[in-house]
Parts: structure tokens; sequence; C-alpha cells
């Protein structure tokens, strides 16, 4: 009989760092001048996103359609790097890290499951050799068309997608970390779950 295993689900944005990346990656992308330019323009779909009359997903397509949109997949590559590497890196909670390398020294399976664009999340997955699920941005020909393939990755597709990547049931324990409303149906599925355990 195989034994089971540990599964553990890390939230980024606010969990491993203790910031958001959205927009530092924008302003590390655009500047602040055409970043504040583009919040301004959509200051009207913001509010109606955040009074829940706009999907987020909306509201991030509109935005990503007036910045990346048009980017090829090595320009966003190398900017993504660039960002992990002076910026990320800054931002990285230890405690966080440290039960990373604990789940993956006790043979656990290990993801980072978030509603950022996995586009800017790999670098950090690369380093520490752990699986990624985070919301997909469509290219096509190797452009970037601004536009969000699937849900965006939060909430219940938080679920959805851990579920299309492993079978719960060969699990005993589950570990979930997360700080936010969009990480409590993560958190429900887990035997083991943390809110904002690394602050």
């Amino acid at each position: 009989m195989e034994q089971k295993k540990s599964l553990a689900l890390f939230d980024f944005d606010k969990t491993i760092t203790n910031t958001d990346s959205f927009l530092p990656f924008m302003f590390f992308s655009f500047g602040y001048l055409k970043t504040f330019s583009v919040m301004l323009l959509l200051t009207f779909h913001a509010l109606l996103t955040i009074g829940g009359f706009m999907p987020r997903k909306k509201f991030k397509e509109l935005f990503f359609s007036k910045t990346i949109k048009g980017w090829t997949k090595e320009k966003f590559d190398s900017t993504a790097q660039r960002f992990y590497e002076q910026k990320v890196k800054k931002w990285i909670r230890k405690p966080a890290v440290d039960e990373i390398k604990k789940h993956l020294e006790n043979h656990a399976d290990v993801s980072l499951v978030s509603a950022s664009p996995e586009d800017w999340l790999r670098p950090f997955t690369d380093e520490y050799g752990i699986n990624l699920i985070a919301t997909r941005l469509e290219t096509k020909g190797g452009i970037y068309t601004g536009k969000i393939v699937g849900k965006n990755c939060r909430k219940d597709e938080k679920v959805r997608r851990v579920k299309e990547i492993y079978n719960l049931e060969d699990y005993t324990d589950i570990y979930a970390y997360g700080d936010s409303a969009g990480d409590y149906e993560m958190l429900k599925i887990a035997n083991h779950p943390y809110f904002r355990s690394f602050e």
C-alpha cells in the first residue's frame, strides 16, 4: 500500500511577501507616470470592482490591455526575472521560506497558489523548486494579448486548479497558508489551515 503524503499550498502576495506585487510590478515595468495614468483612467472601473459590480478578472484585463499588451514572452520573462532579483527578494518573509523548505525536506508536494499572473511568480517557484498555480495570461504567437485565460485564480478557482493537479485523497495532511478572503476556500480544504501566520 502506497504511503500517503503531505500537500502544502501557499498564497503569495502578503503571505510569502510583505506586500502585494501587482502595482509594484507595474511601477517597475512602466514607471510611476504611466502606471498612475492608467490607474486614473480606470478609476471608475476600480470603484465598480471594489463595490462588487465588475469582476476582478475584467478589471485586470483592462489594466493589462493598457500595459503589457503587445509584450513578447521573452520581454516579460526578462522583466520578471529582474523584478524578482531587484524587488521581490527584499519583500519575502523568511519564516514563509523556512516553512516551504521544511515541507520540501519532509518530501511534501508544495505549490504556490496565487491570483497574480504566473509570469512574474515563476522566478520564485523556479528558485525553490515548487509547483506554480496562478492566473494565466493569454499569448498569441508569443505576444501578450492583455487577456486572461480562464478565470482569475482566487477563491473557488484556487481550489479547482489545485484539484486539477492533485487528488486530495492521496494526502493525509494538507497545509494551506493565506492572508485574505481570496484564500478562504483554499484554507477550508486543508486540515492544517494557517491564516496570516508569517506576520
